[in-house]
């Protein structure tokens, strides 16, 4: 981890190692769990890892439904986050198991979005990662849906890892906003330097309804993430009379986000 930062800081370095460190039978600090593990059978101390800060995340391969008796996907979820010490937690989640016919847990179409409900509640964890991603086109369609029509339906930024960086860029200069006939079209200017030499190598556009609460932790506003460094954007969704407030954001290589520019008004 610490030569890969030597060279490239901005690149982060985790492992997916199998969702089992240790069974508690096996060791006190284990998870109450009974099946194959990771230290035992792999001969991989994958709780060390996060322990020592040799990892910047840990993507266990939590592959179990609720009601799996020998490794239940709450307990699991609850020892790692427990065991994370810091680093970043991403569950891993098994989309290929949707519908498999030797566990019925799986064809309960709740499965996977009632996992998500249930890291979400778990502010140690950080996010998912699915295997794999093209269960969502064949096996798990229906669960893909249902995630991106509700629980994934707002974008969202990465994570900030503030052992790495945790000096955010400086905000757009001179952002400005003009109505014109194919939609409202934003401009601004890269930011300066910030006190570590990175510039913006990307932005995020906010937009608010008159009247409408300007909060930039609400991603329901996000109308635009890019992680290319253009400055400019055209707002083609506005709706014509409709009065809007804009705002934009710099990020830098980590994804740390800057202060805000604006808002600026106008009406399309």
């Amino acid at each position: 981890d610490d030569s890969i930062h030597h060279y490239k800081k901005h690149v982060k370095f985790g492992i997916s190692p199998f969702g089992i460190w240790r069974n508690k039978s096996e060791d006190s600090l284990g998870s109450a769990t009974n099946g194959l593990s990771n230290y035992r059978e792999l001969y991989a101390d994958s709780r060390k890892w996060v322990e020592k800060g040799w990892v910047d995340y840990i993507n266990p391969q939590v592959y179990f439904s609720f009601t799996r008796k020998a490794a239940p996907f709450d307990v699991l979820v609850d020892w790692w986050s427990n065991n994370s010490f810091g680093r970043h937690l991403y569950i891993g989640q098994g989309a290929y198991l949707v519908n498999q016919r030797s566990e019925a847990a799986w064809s309960i179409p709740s499965q996977i979005p009632d996992q998500v409900r249930y890291i979400r509640n778990n502010k140690r964890v950080q996010g998912s990662i699915y295997f794999s991603s093209k269960s969502f086109s064949t096996v798990a369609r229906a669960a893909g849906d249902s995630l991106k029509n509700d629980l994934y339906r707002y974008p969202s930024l990465p994570p900030q890892m503030p052992w790495l960086d945790e000096i955010m860029p400086n905000a757009p200069q001179a952002f400005s906003a003009e109505a014109m006939a194919d939609g409202v079209h934003l401009k601004w200017v890269q930011p300066t330097r910030a006190s570590d030499g990175e510039t913006a190598s990307g932005y995020v556009v906010y937009r608010f309804e008159e009247g409408e609460e300007i909060d930039i932790l609400n991603p329901k506003n996000i109308i635009k993430i890019t992680f290319e460094n253009f400055t400019t954007f055209i707002d083609t969704q506005a709706e014509k009379g409709k009065r809007y407030n804009y705002l934009v954001t710099a990020l830098d290589r980590l994804k740390n986000e800057s202060e805000p520019s604006g808002p600026v008004g106008i009406q399309r």
